[in-house]
């Protein structure tokens, strides 16, 4: 990346601590990590990556084994404490827990407990299990100039950044870049529940945002509220996307990429892009793509949210120069 970009800033991340959320895999009684050379859980008691609130809850989680033969389970503590837990276990595993019961009782008692790929909330109805419709929550975070704390609301199984820390210096290099190109009119595209949205328009930006999922559309709607932002939620698919041109373009996609969102681009060029990336590889093919299409990198900085690892989160200033002729 350095030999392309010699002017791109890494801000490195402490060594040990950086992680509020964490993904496990349970696994004939191991809770782990998948091992790199082997399809095998490595099971393991203590993680020095996890923030001391978030090692501690996991510490305590696995005391007790399900018993069940193989799932995934999420991990996470929200800024003030709270505990999180989604279990994602096979409906023969879930309705196993449902009749046995001492597991979830016990497991109630210390957190908030979400089942299942659609997200449903433990409840107990005359000492019951029930699974009801999910409970969206602050769970994370974004932030102002002044870095106060703006409440982020979804489900334990939503997505969010890996660790709170990080996301500060990852929402204030957005921020940075966003001042940098001088526009004011913002469209979002992957806003999730609005970890860039809220930030920005905290800082008196306007801003446009778009996310597919209906449950991370909701948590944005709700950290809104009460909130004098300029923000609207749209749940709307890419292809009903309004004209690019004339404003800035802010994109967090998956690990795919823009892929097809680079035509509409293409056809509706915004006065400046900022992209955010968790994939190097990819980004560096859409970055060739957004210069043929008459674009200049003008700012590049990463985020390394995962030490002891090739990931890197970067974060990506494009400014149109040289408009592309369009056929």
């Amino acid at each position: 990346m350095r030999a392309r970009y010699p002017y791109a800033k890494v801000h490195s991340s402490p060594s040990q601590g950086v992680r509020d959320r964490v993904d496990l895999v349970w696994e004939n009684s191991r809770l782990g990590l998948y091992a790199l050379q082997a399809r095998e859980v490595v099971d393991f008691s203590t993680c020095p990556m996890m923030s001391p609130a978030l090692e501690q809850w996991f510490i305590e989680f696995r005391q007790r084994d399900p018993g069940v033969l193989k799932g995934s389970v999420r991990l996470r503590v929200s800024p003030r404490g709270e505990r999180g837990v989604w279990l994602d276990f096979s409906n023969q595993a879930v309705k196993m827990l449902f009749e046995e019961r001492e597991y979830l009782q016990w497991l109630s008692a210390r957190a908030f407990v979400e089942i299942g790929q659609r997200r449903k909330t433990l409840s107990w109805v005359d000492g019951k299990p029930r699974l009801v419709d999910p409970t969206l929550k602050p769970w994370f975070e974004t932030y102002d100039e002044n870095f106060r704390a703006i409440p982020l609301y979804g489900p334990v199984a939503g997505f969010s950044q890996a660790g709170f820390a990080a996301n500060r210096v990852l929402v204030e290099a957005v921020a940075q870049m966003v001042a940098a190109s001088g526009v004011r009119d913002w469209l979002e595209l992957f806003s999730g529940n609005g970890n860039f949205a809220l930030a920005l328009s905290a800082r008196g930006y306007e801003v446009e945002a778009f996310e597919l999922e209906p449950l991370a559309t909701q948590g944005l709607a709700l950290s809104a509220v009460g909130r004098s932002l300029k923000v609207q939620c749209r749940d709307v698919y890419l292809k009903s996307l309004p004209s690019f041109a004339g404003r800035g373009l802010l994109v967090d996609p998956p690990r795919a990429g823009l892929r097809e969102v680079l035509e509409q681009v293409r056809k509706s060029l915004p006065t400046a892009l900022v992209y955010v990336s968790c994939f190097t590889e990819v980004f560096l093919q859409e970055a060739t793509r957004l210069e043929a299409l008459g674009f200049a990198l003008k700012q590049l900085v990463g985020v390394d949210q995962f030490p002891y690892t090739p990931h890197m989160e970067w974060i990506a200033l494009f400014e149109v120069e040289k408009p592309a002729i369009l056929s």
